[in-house]
């Protein structure tokens, strides 16, 4: 985690992410290594030191989007798993099985995954 120069000091920080501190420090020191600085910051209703404390990570707005799209390929390289199941909805399947499901599917017919959750 960086500490602001004054440039970023004056810039509007978003809260990108809630995790656990154990995570939510590594996220951070990803961007940090990427030249993209970043916060991190108690969630609400948390006091430091209990358990099962979750943190919230900031970067500028300026750098949002762009934390955002290595924070996305850092989950694909952390658990590659999760590039195969994206390429699997893409091609209009099962993202557990793998099995063709269509587009408008609510459910997988090969391995009942629930694809849509429908609130009605």
């Amino acid at each position: 985690m960086e500490t602001p120069n004054r440039e970023e000091a004056h810039d509007k920080w978003v809260a990108i992410k809630e995790e656990v501190q154990e995570w939510i420090k590594e996220l951070a020191d990803m961007l940090s290594e990427k030249g993209i600085p970043s916060r991190l910051t108690l969630a609400p209703g948390c006091t430091a030191g209990t358990c099962g404390c979750r943190f919230i990570l900031l970067v500028t707005e300026k750098d949002a989007e762009t934390a955002y799209k290595n924070i996305d390929e850092y989950y694909m390289t952390v658990h590659p798993e999760l590039r195969e199941s994206q390429e699997w909805v893409d091609q209009d399947r099962c993202p557990a099985c793998g099995h063709h499901v269509g587009k408008d599917a609510k459910e997988c017919s090969d391995c009942g995954l629930l694809l849509i959750i429908d609130e009605a």
